[in-house]
C-alpha cells in the first residue's frame, strides 16, 4: 500500500509541476516583452523554447509510463496555441519555435522516459 500511495504523491507533485512550468511558459512567451537590444545570438531564441518544453515534460515522463501519447500531442498543441496568440501580445509568430519546442518535447521525453527506465527495476 505504500509503494502505491509514494507513487500516487509523485505523480500528482509531477503534474503540478507540469502545470506551474506550464504558466511560466506562457508568462514568459505572452507576457514578458522584450526590451532593449537583442539578449544574445539569433539561435538563443529557439534554445530556450527548446528548454522551456523539455522541462515541460520531463516530470510527466519520469512518472507516467504512457506520458509518450499524451504529453507529445498535449505539448505541442500548447506550443502552437502559445505561437497563434503571440501577434495579440506584440510578439512575433515564428513556426521555427514551434520546430524547437517539439525538439526539447521529444528530448524531454526520451530522457524522463530513460531515467524512469533505469530507476525503475525489471
Amino acid at each position: 500500500m505504500a509503494g502505491t500511495e509514494q507513487k500516487s504523491r509523485l505523480r500528482w507533485a509531477a503534474d503540478v509541476s507540469m502545470v506551474m512550468i506550464a504558466i511560466a511558459i506562457v508568462f514568459l512567451t505572452l507576457l514578458h516583452a522584450p526590451s532593449g537590444p537583442s539578449r544574445g545570438p539569433e539561435w538563443a531564441d529557439k534554445a530556450y523554447h527548446a528548454i522551456a518544453f523539455f522541462v515541460l515534460v520531463v516530470p510527466g515522463a519520469l512518472v507516467h509510463r504512457w506520458a509518450f501519447l499524451w504529453l507529445i500531442p498535449t505539448a505541442t498543441v500548447f506550443g502552437a496555441a502559445i505561437e497563434i496568440a503571440q501577434p495579440y501580445f506584440g510578439r512575433s509568430r515564428e513556426i521555427e519555435d514551434l520546430y524547437a519546442d517539439i525538439a526539447g518535447i521529444l528530448a524531454g521525453i526520451i530522457v524522463g522516459t530513460l531515467i524512469r527506465l533505469w530507476r525503475t527495476p525489471l
